[in-house]
């Protein structure tokens, strides 16, 4: 978060997760809340919402890590693993 950023208002995002690039791998963390940030840049003001995550005792924009992909439902990231380990199962099997 630059100096030209205010965090105007927060909302739980119980049931979403930060997915990060871990070598290959996807990994999730959940995200503690959404916050609507208000960005200067160029005398422009912009308005987003960003999500941020626990990082041991202090929260941070989940979307400012090198290895951020995207935000996804836990359920969807979840089912998505599956999936993916069910492919696996049947590739081994052939």
């Amino acid at each position: 978060m630059s100096n030209l950023d205010n965090i105007i208002q927060i909302m739980p995002a119980t049931g979403w997760v930060a997915v990060y690039d871990e070598g290959g791998e996807e990994s999730a963390q959940a995200i503690v809340c959404f916050a609507l940030v208000e960005s200067e840049a160029g005398g422009t003001r912009r308005r987003s919402v960003r999500p941020m995550c626990a990082d041991g005792r202090a929260v941070a924009f989940a979307d400012e890590a090198p290895n951020f992909v995207r935000v996804e439902e836990l359920e969807a990231f979840e089912e998505d693993e599956e999936d993916e380990e069910e492919e696996e199962e049947e590739e081994d099997e052939e």
